[in-house]
């Protein structure tokens, strides 16, 4: 047997059983990313999308007021190291406050509670990115699958490509034995 067609054989037994076992590790990096891309719409997000006025960022209600109607509104908030996260984002002129998995969405003018509901798209960003599992499947398990993307690129090109060049071969050989 050539070596063409062992390696042409050996690249078919990596694509497969790469491919198998990455499967699950792409599998749940589409299901995760396909959620936090229909949060809204699932009901897995706060929803607010707007808000009454269009005030200037100038005119937002400040960090310190934030924390006290955060801790009025989640008993479990006394101080500020127990908010994960204050995001001020510009359309909807919104505070998102995450606090113990709970998120608050307020006006940035008045502080009026918007939504109050569990956080879900939170956990489903970090589940994407890895960093839920903790750093040794974010750096070893997503970091292997996209290298094993690549190898499976190369492998699928090459099971492509190999049988293509052989028949291109064989016709070439074909037609010069014809001209003789």
């Amino acid at each position: 047997m050539s070596n063409a067609v062992k390696l042409y054989q050996l690249s078919r037994k990596v694509h497969k059983w790469a491919g198998l076992i990455l499967s699950v590790v792409f599998m749940f990096l589409a299901v995760t990313g396909l959620l936090i891309v229909f949060s809204t719409q699932l009901g897995l997000g706060s929803g607010v999308n707007t808000v009454e006025g269009n005030a200037e960022p100038s005119q937002t209600i400040p960090i310190d007021k934030v924390l006290s109607i955060t801790s009025q509104e989640f008993s479990s908030v006394t101080s500020i190291n127990d908010i994960s996260r204050i995001e001020l984002t510009a359309s909807p002129h919104v505070y998102r406050v995450l606090a113990n998995d709970q998120e608050v969405v307020m006006d940035a003018n008045t502080g009026k509670i918007l939504s109050k509901k569990p956080d879900y798209t939170t956990l489903l960003i970090t589940m994407h990115d890895g960093s839920f599992f903790g750093n040794w499947y974010k750096f070893s398990a997503v970091a292997m699958a996209g290298l094993s993307l690549i190898l499976l690129s190369f492998s699928g090109y090459y099971m492509v490509g190999f049988p293509l060049y052989k028949r291109l071969m064989a016709r070439k050989k074909a037609k010069n034995l014809e001209i003789s």
